[in-house]
């Protein structure tokens, strides 16, 4: 009988133990998911130096861990302008118009700062979901944009004057941040 009841003790205290590292360890996973969206880029940041013309962009890209890809002079035929960006990568390699052609370990994203005819702007591009839901909760719930807009692939976010141009595309999910 006293072994029927350590048996019994033995079982039960392992099942509880079990029961309660699972749901521990649930909990350190969670963590660990918004850890790594985190190292994407600190949007709050990125938001700050859009309102000051992209001033500093390029210390907040290096510090994020963005390599520097090159800058260009491009032409666009639906804004009918010339426009500059410099284009910045992390986790992927990318080809010489800044889109994605091999994605390494972790969260892929390309980083563009230009400057077009209405003023400058910043474009991140995140290539998984989780990222690009990641990007738009903290929009909403930590820096409380509105939606003001949506427009097919289209979504605009609005806060006082900085805009975001939300944008889903196959696997590329773009933010494209301007003042207006």
């Amino acid at each position: 009988m006293k072994a029927l009841i350590s048996f019994l003790i033995f079982i039960i205290s392992t099942l509880c133990c079990y029961s309660q590292s699972s749901v521990m360890g649930a909990q350190r996973q969670s963590a660990a998911q918004r850890a790594t969206f985190n190292d994407i880029i600190s949007i709050g940041e990125l938001i700050k130096s859009v309102k000051e013309g992209n001033v500093g962009i390029k210390k907040i890209a290096e510090r994020s861990g963005y390599a520097f890809r090159g800058r260009g002079r491009y032409h666009d035929p639906e804004l009918n302008d010339f426009y500059y960006e410099d284009v910045y990568y992390k986790n992927c390699m990318v080809a010489a118009d800044g889109s994605p052609i091999k994605y390494g370990k972790g969260n892929s994203s390309v980083l563009i700062a230009g400057s077009v005819g209405f003023g400058p702007f910043v474009s991140i591009r995140v290539y998984n979901k989780r990222a690009y839901n990641y990007i738009k909760s903290e929009l909403r719930n930590k820096f409380h944009f509105k939606t003001a807009e949506v427009d097919g692939k289209w979504t605009t976010l609005k806060k006082g004057n900085v805009i975001v141009d939300v944008s889903v595309d196959g696997n590329a999910y773009g933010f494209t941040f301007y003042i207006k």
